[in-house]
């Protein structure tokens, strides 16, 4: 099974602030839909709650909640990892947040998507672990940099489990 992992972080490995994405770039929300169309997306509730349409279309959306009333019209709500990786029948599927669960996904995780902010976040509340431990991950693909219409500085890197 693939278990992937689909994250922007800044180099101080921000993701979130107050329920939300730290960046909003465009290309980078384009190349989420693209590498994640047709395939299962897994995620908290607090993500689930911040996408502003729900459920995500073209994509089997699982949620992960411990409150078992928690209800997500539109995805299936499950209260661990482990269930709702048994939920996609061993499909190729993409972890896309928040910190909870990309830590619980990490030791399970085959690759990661990565879109590298050149930028930190002061007030940012969501992080993950980075860098990438390079005794674990081999980067095996990067872009050239790029730049947001605001100056903002990102690529996009590949890291495989070795």
């Amino acid at each position: 099974m693939d278990v992937n992992i689909i994250v922007a972080a800044g180099k101080n490995g921000a993701i979130g602030r107050r329920g939300d994405l730290v960046w909003h770039i465009s290309s980078d929300l384009k190349r989420f839909k693209t590498l994640t169309m047709g395939h299962p997306v897994i995620m908290g509730r607090k993500t689930w709650e911040s996408l502003p349409k729900r459920p995500l279309p073209g994509r089997r959306n699982i949620v992960v909640s411990r409150n078992p009333e928690f209800e997500a019209t539109g995805a299936e709500v499950v209260s661990s990892p482990e269930e709702a990786l048994r939920l996609t029948g061993g499909e190729e599927v993409f972890i896309m947040g928040g910190a909870q669960l990309y830590e619980a996904f990490f030791p399970l995780a085959t690759r990661v998507y990565l879109t590298e902010i050149d930028a930190d976040c002061s007030d940012a509340d969501a992080f993950i672990e980075f860098p990438l431990n390079p005794e674990i991950w081999q980067q095996t693909d990067t872009s050239d940099p790029y730049r947001t219409p605001d100056n903002l500085s990102y690529r996009y890197v590949t890291y495989k489990r070795k």
